[in-house]
């Protein structure tokens, strides 16, 4: 077991360049490959690749990149069954002669494997499979939730955030390998994925403006995005008509350019804006980590193997800090309303009353004027605020100053004897008692 377990740890991978694409098999048994260890990125490199694996007994070989167009495996000169059940390319290897790989790469050139014994290749997968089925059903709960928050409370914040967590979760499940579990062909996964991509970037402009209110800041932002969605759709109808993965990659830096732009601008909002903290803290890991992750193998610009894993982790801190950012800003909107409410209902009482007071003071019964000794501008200013009018609408409607207004307030509060409008009102009301 000791001795087994080395050798599949000590295995060899080497990859070959074929530029030309002409090399046979024979061919290539003499070339000389470059040893590589998984995670190998040769940027954007497109053509035939060959991979050279040592001998090995019992072990599974998986690539794990589904962007790969085209693979065929061979050992002493023999096809060897390839199988995509894990949603990855993977091979059983069971040969003493070296195993060749041939690859047509039309996308990016980055070559994540693992090498595994039969029993741990089993172990993994399981776990893999547990591990999808949490991250999804976790992510089915929160796209649930909000759009119960979107249809009850009919914020659009709910419904933008569902949006773009869906795009999210496709985006993530044509590389983890989900969409060849389900069975979705090649040929519409080449349409999907880069349409997940595109209106992705595009929603999570809509969700950043929508929540922490870009375009009444940065309206310039706003219409730049604009200008995007023409150019993405530009991008899309030329990769969809010629299949050149370089205008993919124009998308990927038109999300780029979304991410880091919504993230910058809400960085500059946090001390306006207390949802744009919430907004910066969910997106920073998931930003940087999509970065590494779909522009970093393309420009072979790889500090470490990106593993999608990484991304998962990612999505779901940002799954869980959006979340509940979003149900602590339903309970503050829900507390702001109960008290609009409530001093809405204060207001108008406070108005009904002192519009009583009025009638009694144009019939000449006793009332709070009389009672407290105002002058008929104070009655006046008295009036105004009875109709909750602020102290410049009162200025305007006497045409005096907002200086004459709040000194007239002054003494009205003076005669009163209370410092504020609702002291006032229960002054009045407590009055109203005694007159009547």
């Amino acid at each position: 077991m000791i001795l087994f377990t080395w050798t599949v740890k000590a295995q060899e991978v080497g990859i070959y360049y074929d530029q030309t694409g002409d090399l046979t098999l024979p061919q290539m048994e003499v070339q000389d490959f470059k040893p590589i260890s998984s995670g190998y990125s040769n940027g954007l490199q497109q053509g035939i690749y060959w991979l050279k694996i040592s001998p090995s007994r019992e072990t599974i070989f998986q690539l794990e990149n589904n962007h790969i167009k085209k693979i065929e495996g061979f050992s002493n000169s023999n096809p060897i069954k390839l199988d995509r059940f894990t949603g990855f390319t993977s091979f059983y290897l069971n040969q003493e002669a070296p195993t060749y790989i041939k690859m047509l790469i039309d996308k990016e050139a980055y070559f994540p494997y693992t090498i595994k014994s039969r029993e741990d290749f089993r172990r993994a997968t399981v776990i893999n499979h547990i591990g999808m089925g949490l991250f999804y059903g976790f992510a089915t709960v929160c796209f649930l939730l909000n759009m119960g928050l979107f249809y009850n409370s009919k914020d659009f914040s709910f419904l933008f955030y569902s949006i773009f967590l869906f795009l999210i979760l496709s985006v993530i499940a044509h590389r983890d390998g989900l969409v060849e579990i389900l069975g979705l062909s090649d040929s519409m996964k080449e349409i999907t994925e880069p349409l997940s991509i595109s209106i992705g970037g595009l929603m999570c402009a809509v969700f950043a403006n929508e929540s922490v209110k870009i375009k009444n800041y940065f309206p310039f932002l706003v219409y730049s995005y604009w200008v995007l969605a023409v150019l993405s759709m530009i991008l899309l109808a030329l990769y969809f008509s010629t299949q050149d993965y370089l205008f993919l990659v124009g998308i990927y830096f038109v999300c780029l350019y979304i991410f880091l732009s919504s993230w910058i601008s809400s960085l500059l909002l946090i001390r306006v804006q207390s949802f744009a903290i919430v907004f910066c803290v969910a997106y920073f890991f998931m930003m940087i980590l999509a970065i590494l992750f779909y522009l970093g193998p393309a420009f072979d610009l790889q500090f470490f193997e990106m593993k999608k894993s990484y991304l998962k982790v990612g999505a779901l801190v940002e799954m869980v800090i959006i979340t509940l950012a979003i149900l602590y800003r339903l309970r503050v909107m829900e507390r702001n309303q109960n008290q609009m409410r409530e001093e809405m209902k204060f207001y108008l009482s406070q108005i009904s009353f002192l519009n009583e007071e009025l009638e009694k003071n144009q019939l000449g019964q006793d009332n709070i004027f009389t009672k407290f000794d105002l002058t008929s501008r104070e009655s006046e200013v008295l009036d105004l605020i009875a109709a909750g009018k602020t102290n410049k609408e009162i200025a305007d409607e006497l045409y005096i100053s907002i200086n004459t207004v709040k000194f007239h307030v002054k003494k009205v509060y003076e005669k009163l004897e209370v410092s504020n409008r609702k002291e006032a009102y229960q002054i009045v009301k407590s009055s109203n008692g005694e007159i009547l």
